[in-house]
């Protein structure tokens, strides 16, 4: 195999911990060494930024769900009765979860391309 000339360097700064973090990825990658897996990283790596009040939102809908779950199985156990209203509740609350997964798949396709 033919080896690629490269004829630009780089040169970064890390701290101690940055660099223990940089071997320990060097490990566990199938890079051969530090330039090829700092390579990879550079041209196939995506940065990710979360955006936390869609996260938050998605907690409180399944927090929300969750404690649906428990009240009806409550009233239901106590009761012998299941509502119509309950269940309505509950879908509800399931489409807004799946409105929330599927604008972060959306988003994880977009780094795929």
């Amino acid at each position: 195999m033919e080896r690629k000339k490269r004829e630009q360097y780089l040169q970064i700064r890390l701290s101690n911990e940055e660099r223990e973090l940089l071997e320990k990825k060097c490990i566990s990658s199938n890079c051969n060494s530090k330039s090829q897996l700092m390579r990879k990283l550079l041209i196939d790596g995506a940065v990710i930024r979360l955006d936390e009040e869609r996260l938050n939102q998605i907690y409180r809908c399944i927090a929300s769900a969750a404690s649906n779950i428990n009240q009806i199985a409550i009233r239901v156990n106590s009761t012998g009765n299941f509502y119509q209203e309950d269940l309505a509740e509950l879908q509800k609350g399931v489409e807004l979860l799946l409105q929330q997964q599927r604008y972060f798949r959306s988003e994880l396709l977009k780094l795929k391309r």
